[in-house]
């Protein structure tokens, strides 16, 4: 009785196993994809094979004859090919399942796309909407909004060749204004407003290339205008202050300052930008007579129209050659500079010596700076002016620079120096 169950069992088991493998084939993509390929080509195989037997199986073109079965074979051919350029690539059938039923959609590859031009809606790869806007010979011309997967803004504004060009919007991940003025292949180029990722203001002026250059304001990250003036390669064109007047001075900058005197030795920190100028006039005084004669600015890197150089092998190659290198010793502006340079876990220079007691709001009188601290530095001159990099020693890059108008008294005070040190420590002229 057992074993006729157990046969029993198994023929029941086999027959549910065949059906179910039959319900899996059924229910199989590819089998259908298999059969559906191979029923198609089979048809056109019987079609086609079938050779005409008299003048009645032809259609007369021209001087030629042509099998009534073959025209037909076409017919179905090019039909098939019609309903799936409809479902697949005609801005008609996209349009259904877009989201912006008003505007004829592609997806970023379609052939059709490269030769309309007009309002689209692109799809990406993975389906999200990344372009709503004109469109023409396949690339992006004209206004249009640039998204991201998640749906937020990249851009919005003019394109020209599938490029940021003209007047737009950038903006961050989460939506805040990163920038809004004018573009030139994707870069900031003209005019226009810079945001931080907090939404305040950062610079509002001229641009080049991606980098502020021209006149404009900084502000700080509370929204404060601090710094008003010409900008090259993203930086202040600080030398602009040499020869003003402190007066002329704080009504460019108006951050925070420190001021700090040492017997005659005055020098004025900016403290938001990172730049120390020294004003002398013989008096003991700070007024607006004073002016500045040497701006000695918190950067290892030099701006100019092309690029930001770092290495003194750069500075060589921009400048010409040096017209001094070797040691010297720190006027009061460049002790300032390397004690906030230190401060700031910056610049590769040990703290330097400095006693100081505080008088008014942000006034120091220094009594004292260790002048004996020695910096390596090159000395270059161009269009009247000295420009002076700092560096920990005679093999490295420089940490920080200064520019001093070249001829004048205070101005030379860093050449000065550098020879009577060089005459002292057998530095080379």
């Amino acid at each position: 009785m057992f074993r006729l169950f157990n046969t029993l069992l198994g023929v029941v088991k086999a027959k549910m196993m065949a059906l179910w493998t039959k319900i899996r084939l059924w229910t199989s993509r590819s089998y259908w994809e298999t059969k559906g390929v191979n029923t198609f080509r089979q048809f056109f195989s019987r079609l086609l094979n079938v050779k005409p037997r008299s003048q009645s199986d032809y259609y007369p073109v021209l001087r030629w004859l042509v099998s009534k079965r073959l025209a037909f074979a076409l017919v179905i051919v090019l039909g098939l090919l019609s309903v799936f350029y409809i479902l697949f690539f005609s801005p008609v059938s996209a349009m259904l399942s877009a989201s912006s039923p008003s505007l004829p959609s592609f997806r970023y590859n379609a052939l059709p796309l490269k030769f309309y031009s007009g309002n689209v809606q692109i799809t990406a790869a993975d389906g999200h909407v990344a372009y709503e806007g004109t469109v023409g010979g396949g690339v992006a011309q004209g206004q249009g909004v640039l998204y991201r997967a998640d749906g937020s803004v990249v851009y919005s504004g003019a394109f020209e060749n599938s490029k940021y060009n003209g007047s737009g919007s950038l903006f961050y991940q989460d939506g805040v204004l990163r920038y809004e003025g004018e573009f030139e292949d994707n870069l900031f180029n003209g005019q226009g407003s810079l945001y931080r990722q907090s939404g305040v203001l950062e610079y509002q002026g001229g641009f080049l290339r991606g980098l502020k250059s021209g006149a404009g304001t900084l502000y700080n990250s509370g929204g404060n205008a601090i710094f008003a003036g010409n900008f090259l390669s993203d930086r202040p064109l600080f030398s602009e202050l040499l020869g003003k007047t402190t007066a002329e001075a704080a009504s460019m900058y108006t951050g925070g300052t420190t001021v700090y005197n040492a017997s005659g030795e005055n020098s004025v920190s900016l403290d938001e930008i990172g730049v120390v100028y020294t004003a002398n006039d013989g008096s003991n005084s700070l007024d607006a007579e004073w002016t500045i004669g040497e701006i000695v600015v918190e950067e290892s890197s030099f701006p100019t129209t092309d690029a930001l150089l770092t290495g003194i092998n750069e500075l060589t190659a921009y400048f010409g050659e040096p017209v001094y290198f070797g040691y010297t010793w720190p006027t009061l502006s460049e002790a300032v500079a390397i004690r906030r340079l230190s401060e700031a876990g910056s610049g590769g220079f040990p703290d330097i010596e400095m006693e100081m007691t505080a008088g008014f709001d942000d006034v120091y009188s220094v009594t004292s700076y260790d002048k004996n601290y020695e910096l390596y530095i090159y000395v270059y001159q161009a269009d009247g002016l000295l420009y002076t990099f700092y560096c920990d020693s005679s093999t490295s890059d420089f940490s920080f620079y200064s520019v001093s108008l070249s001829g004048e008294e205070s101005s030379a005070q860093a050449a000065d120096s550098a020879s009577s040190a060089a005459s002292q420590e057998g530095g080379e002229e």
